[in-house]
């Protein structure tokens, strides 16, 4: 009988401890895997979104798969990535589009998927608004491109005394960014600064620094009388530099305003070889994308539709200035361009 006893104790203890370890983590306990599909790795830029993801994920008790195309070019390679990462059923994803409307149905399908996605740097074409009634994303962690051309169109406005020739160089047709950061600059230059004439608008697709520097080299011959140059991203302000130095033209000749704050263009500021950027910030950008995933996983905490990061313009006056040294990609040592 006893020994009866003892096997009905053992077998009602076993069960307890099975099903103690059966019992599922909540998302309030578990690590959750975020993946992050960019629209690049090797450009410094993203580089310090993923620095910044992985630093707050690392406060919130989360894990970021970070992954992009090796080109900006590559939509239908970052689509498979955006696939593959829907398959594997993460916690969350934050995507940022490299077209406006290719992503769409496969965001959707995430969502029918039950797996939250909030944008991040550049928003697809979502239909209806954001937010949780939307089959398509959360929100967007973003820097107002259009407002950020509009500020650099002013700057060289005032350096160019409201006159003169200027060409942009575009870095993409295609993804939304690049598209308001060439028309913020064209419209705002159109309406605002009279005296200034453009120059018909070329493309270094891909933010492609040898195609920026065919087009530059080709402008400064075609144009003796070019005053300046506005690059939409960092791999267009490095080829315009380096079309500069190969025409051996004097600093400050041509005035040279880009985009981002990767370690070259920092260098290319100092030197005076370029005029100045306008600075994002990349790790605010990825830091509010997993901060916004990870309170509306747990906590169910509905992230704001539109997270603006901001953005600033910078020359060799106030370069180290706190504001602007703390969103510099810089910050990561990184020798990634």
């Amino acid at each position: 009988m006893k020994k009866g006893l003892m096997t009905v104790a053992a077998v009602a203890a076993l069960t307890l401890v099975a099903g103690t370890a059966a019992a599922p983590v909540s998302a309030a306990d578990k690590t959750l895997k975020i993946y992050l599909i960019s629209k690049g790795e090797t450009h410094q830029f993203w580089q310090a979104v993923k620095k910044g993801a992985e630093e707050q994920a690392a406060k919130m008790n989360a894990t970021i798969v970070f992954q992009g195309p090796a080109a900006e070019t590559m939509i239908d390679k970052q689509l498979e990535m955006l696939d593959a990462a829907i398959a594997v059923k993460p916690d969350a994803i934050g995507y940022a589009a490299l077209g406006t409307t290719q992503a769409v149905p496969k965001l959707q399908a995430a969502h029918k998927a039950g797996i939250p996605v909030y944008m991040f740097d550049t928003a697809a074409s979502c239909p209806g608004k954001l937010g949780t009634a939307s089959d398509c994303a959360l929100g967007v962690a973003y820097t107002n491109s259009v407002a950020a051309g509009q500020l650099a169109a002013d700057k060289m406005a005032a350096l160019l005394g409201g006159k003169g020739k200027v060409l942009v160089v575009g870095h993409s047709q295609t993804n939304q960014t690049g598209i308001d950061r060439a028309n913020g600059f064209i419209n705002r230059i159109k309406s605002k600064h009279k005296g200034i004439k453009l120059l018909t608008t070329q493309y270094a697709e891909g933010g492609d620094a040898l195609k920026a520097q065919e087009i530059v080299s080709a402008a400064l011959v075609a144009n003796k009388d070019l005053k300046g140059i506005y690059g939409t991203n960092e791999g267009v302000s490095i080829g315009a530099g380096q079309a500069f130095k190969a025409a051996k033209l004097k600093n400050g000749a041509v005035k040279l305003i880009g985009f981002d704050s990767g370690k070259q263009q920092i260098a290319n500021i100092k030197s005076g070889l370029q005029t100045g950027a306008i600075t994002q910030s990349p790790m605010g950008i990825g830091s509010k994308t997993v901060e916004a995933l990870v309170n509306y996983v747990r906590n169910k905490t509905v992230p704001k539709p539109l997270i603006d990061t901001g953005f600033y313009y910078y020359d060799a006056k106030n370069i180290s200035d706190p504001t602007i040294a703390d969103r510099k990609s810089t910050r990561l040592n990184s020798s990634h361009t």
